[in-house]
C-alpha cells in the first residue's frame, strides 16, 4: 500500500464529503455504499466496486465521475487518476483507470474544470445537477417483473400515431404503450436500483435529465417492462405529450414501408414531432445502413429540441462495433444504466407479488415458504425462466387438483424436468454460521466474537466466505451478520479464495462442507 490504513480512510471520508456536496442525496448514498477506497499514490487512487454495474457507472457516467474526481482534487490537493477495481471480476478484468482513453472515451467530458458546467453533450444546459426527487426513492418500493405481462393488455394508449395519406394509411399501433407495464407492479432490488431510479426520474422530469436514458441488461430482465413505466407514467401526468414506443424492428420495418410508399417525408415528419421516443432492442439496428442514419437523425432532431429519448439494449454501446462513433457517442450522452440479475431477495419478492396477483384473480394458492425460497434459489438466470417455474408449478397444482399446500418436495419434483443443476437449497447467514460452528466444534458466540486465536479465526473466515459463495450476498450485509467492517469480509473471501487455489486440504474441506449444507445432511 501507498499509504496506511488510517490515512487512507482519513482521505477518502474527506472525498466523500466533498462529493457530496455536488452529488443528489439519493444517488451518493447509492454510490457510497457500493465502493470502498483500495490504495492512493501520487498520480492515482484505486477503489473497489462491490456489484459490477458500479463500474461502469463511475467510468461513464459524468454525474457520478465528475463530482468523484472534483472531490479527490480538492481533498487531496492534487488531481488524480481514478482506477476503478472490480471486486467480483478476477484480476485480468480489472480495470484500467477511469480515465484512460482506450476505457474512458470522451474523457474530456469526465474532467472538465467545473462540475456546474452541463453534463450533457450537445444541448443547451438545462438544471444539470438533478435535485433528490429526481432519482425517486431507490429504496423498497414496489417494483415489477418480466417482459410478458400475465395479465393482458385491456385498453391503448391515447398516444398512437399514423401515417395517413389519401392512397394509404401506415398503422403504428405497434407503439402503443402496453399498460401492464407500471412503476407500481415492477419488484425493485439491489440489481435494479439505479435503473428503476433513473426510470422514476426521467418520468418525472422528461427531456430535461438523463437523456437519453440508455437501459442495458440481458434479456428477461425487465428492460421492457422499465421502459414501457416510464411512458404509462408521462401519459398520465402529462397526457398532451406524444409518446412513441416501438421496437427497432418496427422502427425499421415502417422506414422501409414509408420508402416503397414515397412516404419518407411523413415518416420523418411523423418521428421528429413526438415528444418521448422510446425504442426497444435498439442494438438490431446494426446492420441496416439505411435504418441507422434516419434514426441518428431522428436522434440529433429530437435531441436538440430537448425531447426525451428512452433506449433499450443487451449489447453496451461501447460493445455496438458496427454503429459509427457518432451514434455510439449519442448513446454515451446520457445516462447508460445497467440491469443485473435480480438477487435470491428480490426472486423470493417477485413470486409472492405472483401468488398476489393470482390471489386477486380468485385463484387462490398456498405455497409455502421453503417451496417460495427453493423455487427462487434454482431460477437465477433471469426473470422469465422464473415466471416459467411459477407457472409450471401452480398449473401441474392445478391439473392434479391439488388441495394440500405446495410445499418443499412438491416443487422439486414439479420443477425437476426444468433444472439442470440444482443449487443448494435453503441456505441463509445464520444457518451457515450455525453449520460452521458446529462443524469445527466452536461456540458461535465465539465465531463471531473478536477472539483472533487461528481455532476462531479461521472458521470465521470459512464462515465468511460460504455467506458469498454460496448465497452471493453482498459484502454489507454480510459484514452486518458478522458485525464486522465489509473490508474484514473481502480480506476473508480473498485469503479463503488463495488457500482453496493452493491447499488441497482447504479445498475438500470446502467442497465437503459445501456439499453436506446442500444436502442438508
Amino acid at each position: 500500500m501507498s499509504s496506511n490504513a488510517n490515512d487512507l480512510n482519513t482521505i477518502w471520508e474527506d472525498i466523500l464529503k466533498e462529493a457530496h456536496k455536488f452529488m443528489p442525496t439519493v444517488l451518493f448514498k447509492r454510490v457510497s455504499s457500493s465502493i470502498i477506497p483500495m490504495d492512493i499514490d501520487h498520480n492515482s487512487i484505486h477503489i473497489g466496486v462491490l456489484q459490477s454495474y458500479m463500474k461502469d457507472v463511475i467510468e461513464s457516467q459524468p454525474v457520478v465521475s465528475r463530482p468523484l474526481q472534483e472531490a479527490i482534487t480538492k481533498a487531496t490537493g492534487s488531481p488524480k487518476s481514478i482506477v476503478v477495481i472490480d471486486l467480483s471480476a478476477d484480476e485480468e478484468e480489472q480495470s484500467e483507470p477511469a480515465n484512460s482513453t482506450d476505457n474512458m472515451p470522451h474523457q474530456e467530458e469526465l474532467y472538465t474544470p467545473s462540475y456546474n458546467e452541463s453534463v450533457f453533450i450537445d444541448r443547451p444546459q438545462v438544471d444539470p445537477q438533478p435535485m433528490v426527487s429526481d432519482l425517486g426513492i431507490l429504496g423498497d418500493e414496489p417494483v415489477r417483473i418480466p417482459d410478458e405481462p400475465m395479465i393482458p393488455p385491456v385498453k391503448q394508449t391515447p398516444s398512437t400515431t399514423h401515417f395517413q395519406s389519401t392512397d394509404t394509411i401506415i398503422d403504428l399501433s405497434a407503439s402503443n404503450l402496453n399498460p401492464a407495464f407500471r412503476f407500481d407492479n415492477y419488484i425493485a432490488g439491489n440489481a435494479n436500483r439505479v435503473p428503476f431510479g433513473a426510470a422514476q426520474a426521467v418520468a418525472e422530469r422528461p427531456g430535461i435529465i438523463y437523456n437519453p436514458l440508455f437501459i442495458y441488461g440481458p434479456s428477461g430482465l425487465g428492460k421492457t417492462h422499465l421502459m414501457h413505466a416510464i411512458g404509462n407514467a408521462i401519459s398520465e401526468s402529462q397526457p398532451n405529450l406524444k409518446i412513441m414506443s416501438i421496437t427497432s424492428e418496427n422502427f425499421m420495418n415502417l422506414f422501409v414501408e414509408s420508402i416503397k410508399k414515397g412516404q419518407g417525408e411523413m415518416f420523418r415528419n411523423t418521428f421528429r414531432n413526438i415528444d418521448v421516443l422510446m425504442i426497444d432492442d435498439i442494438q438490431f439496428l446494426d446492420n441496416k445502413q439505411g435504418t441507422k442514419t434516419e434514426f441518428f437523425n431522428t436522434f440529433n432532431e429530437l435531441f436538440n429540441k430537448g425531447k426525451q429519448i428512452v433506449l433499450t439494449s443487451d449489447t453496451l454501446p461501447n460493445d455496438m462495433d458496427q454503429f459509427e462513433d457518432r451514434i455510439r457517442s449519442r448513446f454515451q450522452a446520457g445516462f447508460v444504466v445497467t440491469m443485473e440479475h435480480p438477487d435470491i431477495e428480490t426472486r423470493m419478492a417477485i413470486l409472492k407479488a405472483l401468488i398476489e396477483r393470482e390471489n386477486i384473480k380468485g385463484n387462490i394458492l398456498n405455497i409455502n415458504n421453503d417451496a417460495i425460497h427453493y423455487t427462487a434459489l434454482q431460477f437465477d438466470e433471469n426473470i422469465r425462466k422464473l415466471q416459467g417455474a411459477f407457472t409450471r408449478l401452480i398449473s401441474t397444482a392445478s391439473m392434479e387438483r391439488r388441495t394440500e399446500p405446495i410445499d418443499l418436495e412438491y416443487a422439486k419434483t414439479t420443477l425437476s424436468p426444468l433444472i439442470t443443476t440444482e443449487r443448494v437449497t435453503y441456505v441463509d447467514i445464520e444457518t451457515i454460521q450455525n453449520y460452521v460452528s458446529n462443524y469445527f466444534n466452536i461456540k458461535k458466540q465465539d465465531l463471531l466474537g473478536k477472539k483472533r486465536k487461528a481455532e476462531f479465526a479461521f472458521p470465521r473466515q470459512v464462515a465468511m466466505y460460504l455467506c458469498r459463495d454460496i448465497m452471493n450476498e453482498s459484502y454489507p450485509e454480510i459484514a452486518k451478520a458478522f458485525s464486522r467492517d465489509h473490508t474484514t469480509i473481502l480480506h476473508a473471501y480473498d485469503k479463503i479464495t488463495k488457500e482453496i487455489e493452493k491447499n488441497p486440504e482447504v479445498k475438500e474441506l470446502i467442497r465437503k462442507i459445501k456439499l453436506e449444507l446442500s444436502t442438508g445432511n
